[in-house]
């Protein structure tokens, strides 16, 4: 078999030569007649892959662009924003503590207490350490006798004030405002007025504070608002958590034991889902098929559970009373579900039978995925150094978009009577500033996508080099680092079409964020007579983009799968793969929920065994459970649970790029056999065994 298969590659080699007319493309072309691209290694070429061409330059422009345009934002943020203008203190006047000109030296924000009953005398003055007089901006020595207001039980939520320094005592006072007079004008003839008002304060004893943030001062006594009942509300637990949370933070070699095991534990369960892939899938079939047809019968039974209650005793002479079924308690309903539930079983076993060489075909294309990963380690590393770099961009977009909405007037925000002022606050922009936010958040989404289209190409030439790399001994001879091959092929020849679809998805979803926040403002607003309609198309749009958004997500894999193989651009790529999918919809959607289980059941099953593991390690070693020991564990529950999460992201890590892989695997193998169709040629000599014994029984 193997010298039948070099006799017809040696045809395949010598094919452009007695081919008069070049051969018609349609899905996947690769011609053989083109001098090879000296850009592409051996195992490129080996792989069909087309001379490398920049596909989509406008693309590369416009995003060249829009980087330009970002950093304009940015420098017009710096020269007139600044991020300590959210979150710093902001008094009643409208004045940021520590920042605007007059409160410059006062950076902490304080609530002052209302008047009491009293002043203070001289003698108050002199036992709480005040002082009896001072001098006033003018130079005047003014007397503070029976001046300085004692304090009282409530806070003034309503109109903090900046100061220097937080009180630590009753040995200070700060003015505050204590009411506000409202004097009214004389209207004009066209109806216009001129109203003034006074801003009465009082010097009011100040009351124990302690720093909250480094920005607040809050009052030590028991308000109900305080700190102080804070801590009340966690008391008995913080302690314990602290501690748990210290343990943790000690627990590093175990962690670090923890991380390597549930790396163990993903590849063991890659092997056993390629031992058990066949029995797992045909298993849930088997229960999509019983469990409807067991469905029709029960409520069969419910329907006629008095008939057959009374066949069984007066006929068959049965001393038993059947259990009552728990149904619609109708006999007509329960008979249209029975008949549902039949309908469906008879048609999934219809499919099963109709369509088991699909069926087989996914369950074959996730075993050579997994072999893709036993080949390919690396690609093991691709979705969390992807995460990383993404998480990265999101940090920096934050701080960015913080500095660009910083620009605006502050104003104060008042959320309800009962949450202090001073703390939430809103922003004035200019119409321009408003489009400056919008393109930034924009440009930020369009650049994470990217980075998401990049990780997604990236597994698909490296899919596309592993499939068609060379058997030796039944094993794959994959070259040494293919993922980096194959991200300087995406940021250089590519970098348009990957561009292209992120902008696609960027724009619809900062469309779906815009309607999603009418719609949420819409909501509010319960009292309109047009607020049920508006409600209604907006919740319509939202999940109309969403879905569309789903939809283009999947294309997008393909497409870029496409541009892999033939260097197209990314409408080109789209076309072929809307054609692919189009005519392998039932193995697509065979494959999907395939790979869906296999990831639940990796992100359940490994995470519980890797918590399960540093539980019983923390017990039962001597070096965690011995009090004597340095590495003593209290506390193994917080660890385990610890250990549990450090197993979901490293099987996350693994599930993750196994969809991705599956996703590509299939459009390369679709892509091979459409080429070789198309050129009248065997099937690939280099394809998985397995996928080749399919073949092979599918042309039997």
């Amino acid at each position: 078999m193997r010298e039948l298969l070099r006799e017809e590659e040696q045809k395949e080699q010598r094919l452009p030569l007695k081919a008069a007319e070049p051969t018609p493309r349609k899905l996947a072309v690769f011609s053989a007649s083109e001098e090879p691209d000296p850009n592409l290694t051996p195992d490129e070429q080996k792989a069909h892959i087309r001379k490398r061409t920049c596909t989509d330059v406008f693309c590369v422009l416009l995003f060249a662009g829009a980087i330009v345009g970002l950093f304009e934002v940015l420098r017009y943020g710096f020269q007139n924003g600044d991020t300590r203008r959210i979150y710093y203190g902001l008094n009643w006047e409208g004045e940021l503590c520590g920042l605007d000109e007059p409160v410059k030296d006062k950076p902490l924000l304080y609530w002052c207490t209302k008047p009491g009953d009293s002043t203070l005398s001289e003698d108050l003055l002199n036992n709480f350490s005040l002082p009896t007089e001072l001098k006033d901006p003018s130079g005047a020595i003014v007397s503070l006798i029976n001046k300085i207001v004692t304090p009282g039980e409530a806070l003034d939520l309503l109109h903090p004030i900046c100061v220097a320094s937080c009180p630590v005592d009753s040995g200070s006072f700060h003015p505050c405002l204590q009411s506000v007079n409202t004097e009214k004008g004389t209207k004009s003839f066209d109806g216009s007025f001129l109203q003034t008002s006074d801003f009465i304060s009082k010097l009011v004893q100040d009351v124990e504070t302690i720093t909250f943030a480094h920005r607040f001062c809050m009052p030590k006594e028991s308000f109900a608002w305080t700190i102080e009942t804070l801590n009340e509300t966690v008391e008995g637990t913080a302690t314990e958590v602290m501690y748990g949370l210290a343990e943790i933070v000690e627990a590093r070699k175990i962690f670090l034991f923890t991380g390597c095991m549930a790396v163990v534990l993903s590849y063991l369960f890659m092997f056993t889902l390629d031992c058990l892939a066949f029995p797992v899938v045909y298993t849930t079939l088997t229960i999509c098929v019983v469990g409807p047809i067991g469905a029709s019968l029960y409520f069969i039974y419910g329907a006629f559970h008095q008939e057959i209650s009374t066949a069984l005793i007066e006929d068959a002479g049965w001393n038993v009373v059947l259990p009552e079924a728990i149904t619609t308690s109708d006999r007509n309903w329960d008979i249209i579900c029975s008949i549902l539930c039949l309908i469906l079983g008879i048609g999934v076993a219809c499919f099963w039978c109709c369509k088991s060489k699909s069926i087989n075909f996914v369950i074959v294309a996730v075993k050579a995925t997994i072999r893709v990963l036993y080949d390919v380690p690396t690609l093991i590393l691709l979705p969390s150094l992807n995460t990383a770099a993404r998480a990265i961009v999101l940090i920096l977009a934050m701080w960015g978009l913080a500095l660009v909405v910083s620009v605006g007037e502050v104003a104060a925000y008042d959320i309800h009577s009962w949450v202090p002022q001073g703390l939430a606050r809103t922003f004035e922009h200019t119409q321009d500033e408003r489009l400056y936010i919008l393109y930034y958040i924009f440009a930020c989404a369009w650049i994470y996508e990217l980075l998401l289209a990049l990780q997604q190409f990236v597994v698909a030439y490296t899919v596309l080099i592993w499939y068609n790399a060379p058997l030796n001994n039944g094993k794959k001879k994959v070259p040494c680092a293919p993922i980096v091959r194959a991200a300087f092929m995406g940021l250089t020849y590519h970098l348009g079409s990957l561009a292209f679809g992120a902008v696609l998805l960027a724009f619809f979803r900062i469309i779906y964020i815009l309607v999603t926040f009418f719609y949420n403002q819409n909501k509010k607003n319960e009292d309109e007579q047009t607020n049920g309609v508006v409600k209604a198309a907006t919740a319509c749009c939202c999940c109309c983009l969403n879905c569309f958004e789903q939809v283009l997500r999947y294309l997008n894999s393909g497409a870029y799968v496409m541009v892999a193989v033939n260097s197209d651009n990314y409408c080109q790529g789209a076309d072929r793969a809307v054609k692919l999918m189009l005519t392998e919809f039932v193995a697509i959607g065979a494959l999907e929920g395939s790979t869906f289980l296999f990831q639940t059941l990796g992100n359940i099953s490994i995470p519980a065994a890797g918590g399960y593991l540093t539980y019983l390690m923390v017990t039962q070693l001597e070096q965690f459970n011995s009090v004597a020991s340095v590495d003593y564990i209290a506390q193994p529950k917080v660890i385990a649970v610890a250990g549990g999460l450090v197993c979901l992201g490293v099987s996350m890590s693994f599930m993750s790029i196994f969809d991705t892989v599956s996703d590509a695997m299939l459009f390369a193998f679709m892509t091979d056999e459409d080429w070789r169709k198309q050129h009248g040629l065997p099937p690939n000599p280099n394809i998985p065994e397995n996928l080749m014994g399919l073949i092979k029984a599918g042309e039997s």
